[in-house]
């Protein structure tokens, strides 16, 4: 059985839905999008106090049930070790369409290339990798010229082989561009 992302559980064992959650709290939809898909690289503070109420609320002991079903002592280290669970799980099949020479052109970057070509959309990669989308897309654009932390730490998680190819082919893109 996959291990389901702790936010999504304890928001259910609370009775919860997502929209009656983000409305209840002050969430906007895409906060919760994200956050539930495990695009966030933590739960920030203000989105943990918010679950921890409604699980007051509703008598739902969170410390319990992070330890018996996940093993987790925080709701952060639940999250995080459910992130990468699911990436290793589900990323590698995907990835493995791609292999170097990654390519662009002017206007396409050789990672929004890999990424059209993997999963076909920014917020399908996005999923999948569990990695903030506007981080991708700056890196993408060539906004950004180093590997985001998130991006990197992801493709090492899934261990895909070619991580160091597609970071030097995005460096050569930008360097031509900067021509």
């Amino acid at each position: 059985m996959r291990m389901k992302n702790p936010y999504v559980r304890l928001r259910e064992l609370c009775g919860m839905s997502q929209k009656g959650f983000a409305d209840k709290h002050g969430f906007g939809k895409m906060t919760m999008v994200y956050l539930e898909s495990g695009m966030y690289t933590r739960v920030s503070d203000r989105q943990s106090i918010a679950l921890g109420k409604e699980c007051n609320e509703k008598g739902v002991d969170a410390h319990e049930v992070l330890r018996e079903e996940f093993g987790a002592a925080s709701l952060n280290e639940a999250y995080l070790a459910w992130r990468s669970e699911d990436r290793r799980l589900r990323a590698p099949e995907v990835l493995a369409k791609a292999a170097p020479p990654f390519v662009g052109d002017g206007e396409v970057s050789p990672v929004a290339q890999f990424v059209k070509d993997t999963t076909g959309s920014l917020q399908g990669f996005c999923k999948l990798l569990k990695v903030p989308s506007i981080t991708m897309t700056r890196y993408m654009r060539g906004e950004t010229s180093t590997v985001p932390d998130a991006l990197w730490s992801a493709l090492e998680d899934v261990k895909f082989p070619h991580a160091v190819a597609l970071a030097d082919a995005q460096f050569a893109w930008l360097e031509g561009r900067a021509l």
